[in-house]
């Protein structure tokens, strides 16, 4: 049992242009709200669904299987120029790619996604800072003075998100093996263009962008001054990759 779909959307459903928004663990639809508005405002039409597990949505299977099952009504009802994952959102939107029409090139946009394998030793320790950051949910002031690029509705939506858990959904998400992320971002076929952005190395080093210097099909982008939390800290630097990707894309079709 899957409960009902739910998203936020901004735009008109009848623009040509579309973009599909991934949010983190314990993360909502409506965090993406400046990012959905700034590309609203260039004319696409932005739809941030709810992943099971978030936003009051519950299921019985919280597989990464059924995470992406969820979403395939959005995938058979429009095609997307362009898909933006942030965290747990850049799994999702990996495993996405067996289900996009290969007639219709997509930029995709990876926000600090962790490019490491967690050593086992260290897993369960991971598990536990993320369980906790669930279970003492931090009121917006708090989540305000620590994160001072923040807007006040940043904040309110940060709580909100983390209130609207289902507490099954995030346990059994975490409990499940950790997917090898660097070998799937890898792995995307070329037409995909992928980009990365990483949060400041002095700030937050869960995205190593030296680990993807391998591989110069993947455009590595580091945020100076940016933490985790780059759509709520430079939402216009996420707009203007999301762009410069997707432009690439129409120049590569002439």
């Amino acid at each position: 049992m899957t409960s009902v779909p739910s998203a936020t959307t901004w735009g008109s459903p009848s623009a040509t242009k579309h973009a599909l928004l991934l949010h983190g663990l314990t993360s909502s639809s409506h965090t993406w709200y400046r990012v959905g508005c700034s590309l609203a405002a260039k004319g696409y039409f932005v739809t941030a669904p709810d992943l099971i597990g978030h936003g009051l949505r519950v299921s019985s299977d919280y597989g990464l299987t059924s995470v992406v099952e969820d979403l395939r009504p959005y995938l058979e009802a429009r095609n997307y120029s362009l898909i933006i994952g942030h965290s747990f959102g850049v799994v999702v939107a990996l495993s996405l790619f067996s289900h996009l029409p290969r007639s219709h090139p997509t930029a995709v946009l990876l926000i600090d996604p962790l490019t490491q394998r967690i050593p086992d030793d260290e897993l369960d320790s991971f598990r536990r800072i993320i369980m906790e950051s669930y279970l003492s949910v931090k009121p917006p002031e708090v989540h305000a003075a620590e994160n001072p690029l923040w807007t006040p509705q940043d904040a309110i939506y940060r709580e909100l998100a983390t209130r609207l858990c289902s507490i099954e959904g995030i346990r059994s998400i975490m409990n499940q093996e950790p997917p090898e992320l660097l070998d799937n971002i890898i792995a995307v076929p070329d037409k995909w263009k992928i980009t990365i952005l990483a949060a400041d190395p002095a700030i937050s080093q869960f995205c190593r962008v030296e680990t993807l210097h391998p591989f110069p099909h993947i455009r590595a982008v580091v945020v100076p001054g940016a933490g985790h939390w780059i759509q709520c800290e430079f939402p216009e630097v996420i707009v203007e990759e999301a762009l410069k990707s997707v432009g690439g894309l129409d120049t590569e079709m002439q």
